[in-house]
């Protein structure tokens, strides 16, 4: 019989030598595999657990009579910045018994936890019996919350119509419903989302954002004279004369605030008043002058100072909001009367396109001028 050869110990090393690299190559292609597959899925999860819940918030605002942003929240922290966002939402409504509920989604920046909460009442003090209840949430890296006035909503297709605020108090402490806008921005590592919610008991469609809007009827223009209602505004001038402008020191014979020196401080300084000029509201204003009107003797008065606007034609207006009914109306600077609808976009002051009415400071050596305007009952 004729002998077999088999193979030798070199050959059988760099049969090795080439299939073990491949082998390495194969596996490291696999498990690269597995781990993309296995991080698509966690991102897929959380970007999943994002979209559900805007549809739960889309749902739960549908069966709410109100969406609003307490000044605290439900652990009795404070709720919003000084922008005016906030890092808890709640909502309102009754049931079929005339119950009130409410609960409430408060997000944890430290923890970066949204959490959903229910509580049986509201009063001055706070919430009555918080409890956690139906979600909890992790990994949330961005939440804000943010109420919109819909009169502060810009939109090209109403030409120059202002929508109206619609306010419906329900009987509790900051709560009202009506047709303005809670803006939601939630997000994680896989999906950031902006959403606007409004309760059921606003209007639906088209008329949530303009309200008393009547397309294709456009608002008469009513004789000379009587197309608004003419409020005075002031110029109140703060001024200062003297060594003490540029370096005030209580050691320095006429700066002192105490003593032998008050005399002379008081001779320094002044203050006067001075007639400014007429802003004009619309005929159908629904703020009382009372709510922003502001006595030149300061007793027990609401200051508005007066910043003009500019609209897309560069006519100035003026944005009253008054505090106690929730709304707000742009007030032409017109003065005679006629008042006419601003056309959108509005733009606020700024150094390339400066303020008609506004603080002006005035400084020089030895000397100081602080003007501001206000408007007067």
């Amino acid at each position: 019989m004729r002998a077999q050869r088999g193979f030798t110990l070199l050959e059988m090393l760099l049969a090795l030598a080439i299939a073990l690299p491949l082998g390495f190559a194969l596996l490291a292609i696999v498990g690269g595999g597995l781990r993309a597959a296995t991080a698509a899925a966690s991102t897929g999860a959380e970007a999943d657990a994002i979209a559900a819940l805007v549809e739960r918030l889309d749902a739960e605002a549908h069966s709410a009579a109100a969406i609003f942003t307490p000044q605290s929240d439900v652990l009795g922290t404070p709720n919003c910045d000084a922008s005016g966002t906030c890092h808890e939402f709640d909502f309102f409504t009754r049931d079929a018994k005339n119950v009130p509920h409410f609960w409430a989604y408060h997000y944890d920046a430290a923890t970066k936890t949204l959490t959903r909460y229910v509580y049986d009442d509201l009063i001055a003090a706070g919430p009555v019996n918080v409890r956690p209840y139906g979600l909890r949430l992790s990994n949330v890296t961005a939440f804000g919350a943010k109420r919109i006035l819909v009169s502060q909503l810009l939109m090209p297709a109403l030409g120059a119509y202002v929508a109206s605020d619609v306010i419906v108090p329900f009987g509790f402490p900051g709560v009202a419903g009506g047709n303005a806008l809670v803006s939601v921005d939630v997000g994680n590592g896989a999906l950031h989302l902006h959403h606007e919610l409004v309760p059921r008991l606003a209007a639906t469609g088209f008329s949530i954002v303009v309200g008393t809007y009547v397309p294709n009827a456009p608002r008469p223009s009513p004789p000379p004279g009587t197309a608004g209602i003419l409020h005075p505004y002031y110029a109140y001038v703060e001024w200062k004369i003297g060594s003490c402008v540029d370096a005030p020191k209580a050691a320095t014979p006429g700066c002192g605030l105490n003593g032998d020196f008050s005399g002379l401080v008081a001779e320094q300084d002044g203050a006067d008043v001075q007639p400014g000029g007429t802003v004009t509201a619309p005929s159908d204003s629904q703020i009382p002058i009372a709510d922003v009107c502001r006595s030149l003797s300061g007793a027990g008065s609401t200051a508005v100072p007066l910043a003009s606007w500019r609209d897309a034609v560069s006519n100035s207006y003026l944005r009253i909001a008054d505090a106690n009914l929730g709304l707000s109306e742009w007030w032409s600077l017109s003065s005679d009367g006629n008042y006419v609808a601003p056309q959108l976009p509005l733009q606020p002051p700024s150094k390339s396109n400066p303020s008609v009415l506004g603080p002006t400071v005035i400084e020089s050596p030895g000397s100081s001028y602080d003007t501001s305007y206000w408007l007067s009952c």
